[in-house]
C-alpha cells in the first residue's frame, strides 16, 4: 500500500520504520524561534470547541472549489488499491490452479491477470498522486493568497500584537500542514478499501486467520500511538537542550576573551559543560525510545505472521486452506500492518490540520484599525489638505499632540521639528497608514475616513523615511505590477534626478538590484522611491526625509526638478535639511511631543500658564494659550515662510 503525501518538515527514518531523529547539527539549527513557537502552540486536544469548529469550517471552505480534483484523486486511489490487493489473490490462484494442479494455461492466465492488475495499479497510483498533488497545491495557493492579501491590507496598529515571524509561519508552515492534510484525503479511501478487502478476504480464506489479524490490531494501534508521543516529547526536550547549549557557546565565544583576564570565563565554561551533559543525557533517552520503537513496531506484525503461518499451516494440512491462500495471507498481513500505521498518521495529521487552520483563521480574523468605509465617498480632485485637531497616542505615549494644519492645493510645505516631535506620524495620517486618535483629516473638504483607501492612495502618494525595494530589476521596482511604458519610467526618474545614473548601469533599467536593493546607494534608493511615487501621478506627494542621503548639490537639483514636476500639485516634506527648508513655500515647525498622555496634559497646562505656546495636551486652555502666543498656527506648530537664508552645514556626499 502506498502512502505518499507531502510532509514539508519531516525527518525520515529507516524505510518502513519510525522516523529517526535529525542529526544534532540539524537540531541545533532548528532549535530557534520555530521550536519556541511550536512549543507555545495549542495541541489538537487543546483547541476550544468554537476554535475547532471555525478551523474545520475554514478547511471545508478551502476544499469546496476543488472537490472535483479531490474526488478524482479518491477514485484513482480506490482503483489503485483494489488492483494492489488483487495481486496476492492472483498469485494464490496461480499457485493453486496452476503450479499445484500443474496446469500451464491456468498459470499463464493468472500471471497475465497479475500483470494487468499491476498495470491498473500503476495508472491508479499516477492519477491518485497527480490529482492529490494538484488539489493540495491549489488549496495551499488559495489559502496563502487569501491570508497574505488580508495581512497586506492591515495597518501597523492591527499588526502590533503579532510578530512578522509568527505571521510568516502561518502563511508558510501552517499552510503546508493544511496541504499535507488535503493530499492525504485520498488515503482514507485506500484505508477503507484495505481494511474491508483484507478482512473480508481473510475471513473467506479461513476464520482463524481473521481472528489472528483482529487480535493483532489493538497492539499495533497501541505501538503507533504510544511511541510517537514519547519520541516527540523526547525530541522536543532534546531540541530545547540544544538551544540552551547554543546560547552557552555563543556567550563563551563572545564574552570569554573579555573576561579571561579576570577569570570570569570559567563560569561560562562550566555552564557549557552542564548544558552539554544535559544534551548527552537527553540524546541517550531519545535514542533509547527510538530503539524500542524501531524494534517493537515490526515485532508485533511479524509475531502475528508467525502465528498465522502456524494456524494457516495446520489449516493447509487439514485441507481447509491452500498453499496459495497461506501466501496471500502473508501478503495481506503486510498491507494491513502498514494501513494501521498510516491510519494513526492520518488521525494525527487531521489534528495538526485543525491546529494549523485555527491559526490561519486567527490571522484572518485580525481586523484592520484603518479600513474602507461601508459606503465610500468619492474624493474631488485638487483640493486642500486639512488636518484639524489631529493627535496620536501609541501605548499610552503621546507621539503627536493636537494640532491644526492646512496645506493649500499646489503648496510646497516643509515640516520641521526636533526628533520625536511627531513628523513621521503626522505624514502617515493623510495617506491613512494610520488614523488620528483625535481630530479629522480632510482632502477637498471630504473626511478621509469616508473615502476608499484605493481612492486616497491614488491621489496622495507617500514615500517612507526608509524606502523598501524588492528583489528584481529597476523597472520592476518602478512598475510594481502596473502597466507603464518605458518612457513613463524615464520621465519619473528624470524628475527624481536618477535617470542618468540608471542609464549608466550595465543593463540600464533591466539591472538587477539584488535583495532589498543592495546594489544601490542610500541616495539612489531614496530617489528611486520618489520616482516610483511620481509614476502614480498623485495630486499630493508626501515625503518623509527623502533626501537625507544626498549631498547638497544633488539635493538641490532633485528639489528643482520636483518643483518643476509638481506644477499645481501639493508637496508635504518632513525634513531637517536646509535645502528643503529653503525650497519650500512655507515651513511648519513642530514642538517636541509629550512623552505620555497624562504628562502631556500636565505640560499643556503648565505651558498655558507660562504663555510659552508649547502645549501638547488636550486641555482647551493650553490650546488657547498656544494660539495667543502664535496666532493662527494651531496648538503646537509654528508656521513661517521659507527662510531666505539659513545657516548651512555641508553634509557628506551620497551616504550609502
Amino acid at each position: 500500500m502506498s502512502t505518499q503525501h507531502a510532509k514539508p518538515e519531516h525527518h525520515p527514518g529507516p524505510a518502513g520504520g519510525p522516523p529517526g531523529p535529525p542529526p544534532a547539527e540539524d537540531i541545533l539549527e532548528e532549535a530557534g524561534a520555530e521550536d519556541a513557537a511550536e512549543a507555545a502552540e495549542p495541541g489538537p486536544r487543546d483547541l476550544a470547541p468554537e476554535r475547532r469548529a471555525r478551523a474545520r469550517a475554514l478547511l471545508r471552505g478551502a476544499l469546496r472549489p476543488h472537490w472535483a480534483t479531490v474526488g478524482a484523486a479518491m477514485a484513482a486511489a480506490g482503483v489503485r488499491q483494489v488492483a494492489f490487493l488483487a495481486v496476492p489473490w492472483c498469485i494464490q490462484k496461480a499457485l493453486d490452479d496452476g503450479v499445484t494442479a500443474e496446469d500451464g494455461h491456468a498459470l499463464l492466465g493468472w500471471a497475465t491477470a497479475a500483470l494487468v492488475a499491476a498495470a491498473v495499479q500503476f495508472a491508479g497510483l499516477y492519477g491518485w498522486q497527480y490529482w492529490a498533488g494538484s488539489a493540495d497545491a491549489k488549496v495551499g495557493a488559495d489559502l496563502r493568497s487569501r491570508l497574505l492579501r488580508h495581512l497586506a491590507g492591515l495597518d501597523r496598529a492591527a499588526l502590533a500584537s503579532r510578530g512578522h515571524g509568527d505571521l510568516a509561519m502561518r502563511a508558510g508552515r501552517d499552510t503546508d500542514l493544511v496541504r499535507e492534510w488535503v493530499h492525504g484525503l485520498a488515503i482514507w479511501v485506500v484505508l477503507a478499501t484495505t481494511f474491508a478487502g483484507v478482512l473480508t478476504g481473510m475471513g473467506v480464506l479461513d476464520p482463524s486467520l481473521l481472528l489472528v489479524t483482529l487480535g493483532m490490531l489493538p497492539f499495533l494501534v497501541w505501538v503507533n500511538l504510544y511511541f510517537p508521543r514519547r519520541f516527540g516529547a523526547a525530541s522536543g526536550a532534546l531540541a530545547e537542550a540544544h538551544g540552551v547549549r547554543a546560547e552557552a557557546v555563543a556567550d563563551l565565544l563572545r564574552l570569554g576573551t573579555g573576561l579571561r583576564g579576570t577569570g570570569g570565563h570559567r563560569p561560562l565554561v562550566d555552564r557549557h559543560a552542564a548544558a552539554s551533559a544535559t544534551v548527552t543525557g537527553r540524546t541517550v533517552k531519545a535514542a533509547r525510545i527510538e530503539a524500542s520503537w524501531a524494534s517493537v513496531a515490526p515485532f508485533v506484525p511479524r509475531m502475528a505472521v508467525a502465528i498465522g503461518v502456524g494456524v494457516g499451516g495446520l489449516a493447509v494440512l487439514d485441507g481447509r486452506l491452500t498453499v496459495g491462500g497461506l501466501v496471500a495471507f502473508t501478503s495481506w498481513m503486510a498491507s494491513i500492518t502498514l494501513a494501521t500505521r498510516v491510519l494513526v498518521d492520518r488521525l494525527l495529521a487531521r489534528g495538526q490540520a485543525d491546529v494549523a487552520a485555527a491559526r490561519i483563521d486567527e490571522a484572518l480574523s485580525i481586523e484592520a484599525a484603518v479600513a474602507d468605509p461601508a459606503r465610500p465617498v468619492a474624493l474631488t480632485a485638487g483640493g486642500d489638505l486639512e488636518l484639524s485637531g489631529v493627535s496620536a497616542v501609541r501605548d499610552g505615549v503621546t507621539v503627536l499632540a493636537p494640532l491644526d494644519l492646512t496645506v493649500k492645493a499646489g503648496e510646497f510645505v516643509a515640516v520641521d521639528g526636533a526628533t520625536g516631535s511627531g513628523k513621521s506620524t503626522l505624514l502617515r495620517l493623510p495617506v491613512r497608514l494610520d488614523d488620528p486618535d483625535t481630530g479629522t483629516v480632510r482632502y477637498g473638504g471630504t473626511d478621509l475616513r469616508d473615502a476608499a483607501l484605493d481612492d486616497i492612495r491614488g491621489r496622495i502618494a507617500y514615500v517612507a523615511q526608509r524606502p523598501v525595494l524588492l528583489s528584481g530589476t529597476v523597472a520592476e521596482n518602478l512598475r510594481l505590477g502596473r502597466d507603464l511604458p518605458d518612457e513613463a519610467l524615464h520621465d519619473a526618474c528624470r524628475a527624481a534626478g536618477i535617470h542618468e545614473q540608471i542609464a549608466a548601469m550595465p543593463d540600464g533599467y533591466d539591472t538587477e538590484l539584488g535583495e532589498s536593493g543592495t546594489a544601490l546607494s542610500g541616495g539612489q534608493v531614496q530617489r528611486l522611491a520618489i520616482a516610483r511615487a511620481l509614476l502614480g501621478e498623485p495630486e499630493v506627494l508626501i515625503l518623509d526625509d527623502s533626501t537625507s542621503a544626498l549631498d547638497t548639490t544633488t539635493e538641490r537639483a532633485v528639489l528643482d526638478r520636483l518643483r518643476a514636476w509638481a506644477a499645481a500639485r501639493t508637496i508635504v516634506f518632513a525634513t531637517h535639511r536646509t535645502a528643503v527648508l529653503e525650497a519650500a513655500d512655507r515651513v511648519v515647525t513642530l514642538a517636541a511631543a509629550a512623552r505620555a498622555a497624562d504628562a502631556g496634559a500636565g505640560q499643556a497646562r503648565a505651558d498655558a500658564e507660562s504663555g510659552s505656546g508649547r502645549g501638547t495636551g488636550s486641555d482647551p486652555r493650553a490650546a488657547e494659550a498656544a494660539a495667543e502666543s502664535e496666532p493662527g498656527t494651531g496648538a503646537r506648530t509654528r508656521t513661517e515662510p521659507a527662510p531666505a537664508s539659513v545657516p548651512v552645514t555641508t553634509p557628506e556626499g551620497d551616504r550609502g
